[in-house]
């Protein structure tokens, strides 16, 4: 802002915000109109007897100007109206009388058009700093919208490739052959891919809830009208990264589950569902995990490539899991802090 706006903006009516022009305050300012005119008027009185005849609003036009520029049109007027009167009264012959001769209608015709333009070259100036100023709040804005796109941006594409760096290393740690291991990551990757679209609000999801990560995570094994899967929880909103990290672990128990478990035949069934728990004081999110139907579970002799993915991920976000393999179906438990995985107030 540069010092001819600054000073503008301070001293002109122009930047006053409608919050502001309070009753007691409007009031204020026609009383401040009143007395500009009366200090007018005094000034001409005093100069009066050393003032040529022919100059009997020398001292209003700069307070009318003074009055409109400061305070507004409306108190601009008020003033440009008493001083008008007053000049009418005392200083235009007749003197003492509102008298109509040629001459002081002429003056008086002449004072009016002229306070009349100054007032309305105010309001066009005033209207014109509007603008402005509503331009450059706008481009503002747009800067710091800009800002935190950018930075959002960067933030994500670093936690996308943090957690593709991972998945790769796991991969090749458990991969045995190239085939494998192109197999390993192109599901990994596509499940990251899912989760980016959902995201962007892709597949007509407004915003990335827990329930909209269940939904778009389980959308590969679902099958349309079977009703094998149940959903149920509140809506809990999600920060990009929890996104990320909840696609991968949801994704690798609906693999366990169409290999293994209540998806891999005609008969089984899944539940998912979650709610917001107080633990310790600490508010945590609890996702239970049910199958049902299915072939009877069996603990897997070694730890596999997915177990070790879903374990590192959630360390990372500061939760548990707990698995039970009851011979009705596997029992899985995540527990996530609430804080790890939503937006702090300031972001929501």
């Amino acid at each position: 802002m540069t010092l001819k706006t600054a000073w503008f903006s301070r001293f002109a009516n122009f930047d006053r915000r409608p919050e502001r022009r309070t009753p007691m305050r409007i009031a204020g300012h026609y009383l401040v109109a009143i007395g500009m005119a009366g200090i007018a008027c005094l000034i001409r009185y005093i100069a009066n007897p050393y003032l040529p005849p022919g100059f009997p609003f020398v001292t209003f036009f700069p307070a009318v100007i003074l009055t409109g520029f400061i305070l507004g049109i409306g108190p601009g007027a008020v003033t440009a109206a008493l001083c008008g009167l007053v000049a009418w009264l005392f200083f235009i012959p007749p003197v003492g009388s509102f008298g109509m001769s040629p001459s002081a209608l002429l003056a008086m015709t002449f004072y009016a058009g002229i306070v009349s333009i100054d007032l309305w070259l105010i309001h066009l100036l005033a209207k014109a700093f509007r603008a402005e100023r509503k331009e450059r709040t706008e481009k503002e804005r747009l800067a710091e919208q800009q800002d935190v796109l950018a930075r959002e941006l960067d933030h994500r594409l670093k936690n996308i490739f943090a957690t593709m760096g991972a998945v790769i290393g796991l991969s090749q740690r458990y991969a045995q052959t190239p085939k494998e291991l192109a197999a390993m990551l192109r599901e990994r990757l596509d499940a990251m891919g899912r989760s980016n679209l959902l995201l962007r609000g892709v597949g007509g999801l407004e915003q990335a809830t827990l329930g909209a990560v269940v939904q778009q995570s389980l959308a590969p094994f679902a099958e349309p009208g079977s009703g094998r899967i149940a959903l149920d929880g509140p809506a809990v909103p999600l920060v990009s990264q929890a996104v990320l990290s909840l696609s991968l672990i949801l994704h690798e128990l609906a693999t366990n589950a169409a290999k293994y478990g209540a998806l891999s035949n005609q008969s089984g069934h899944l539940t998912v569902s979650w709610s917001l728990t107080t633990i310790d004081g600490r508010e945590q999110v609890s996702i239970d995990w049910i199958e049902r139907g299915g072939p009877p579970p069996a603990p897997a002799e070694k730890q596999g490539f997915g177990t070790t993915l879903q374990q590192r991920v959630i360390a990372g976000m500061g939760g548990s899991q707990h698995t039970r393999l009851p011979p009705e179906g596997a029992e899985v438990r995540l527990s996530l802090p609430l804080s790890a995985i939503t937006p702090r107030s300031d972001e929501a």
